[in-house]
């Protein structure tokens, strides 16, 4: 549950700095320790797979999520800092 949770919000950091493509060695790093833990775990592979897959879907959920929020996140940011706005 935890890891679910630093995925999800790790992806949302993600979207709001970052470009698409680091996804991919984010998303890479995630599965291994998630599959690191498992194995150390002692768990089976269904359960491992899962413990893989399901942090790897909330970190790019949280990507979308960054995505979608960067443009209102910096216009605030530009509004309570007083710096000039970007229309003309």
């Amino acid at each position: 549950m935890a890891m679910l949770i630093v995925a999800g919000f790790g992806g949302i950091f993600l979207g709001l700095q970052h470009q698409v493509l680091v996804l991919v060695p984010v998303t890479l790093g995630a599965a291994i320790i998630c599959s690191l833990t498992a194995i150390l775990d002692g768990q089976g592979v269904l359960s491992s797979l899962s413990a893989v897959v399901i942090p790897a879907v909330a970190l790019q959920c949280g990507y979308m999520i960054g995505m979608t929020g960067r443009d209102p996140i910096h216009q605030l940011l530009a509004r309570i800092s007083g710096g000039q706005s970007k229309r003309a």
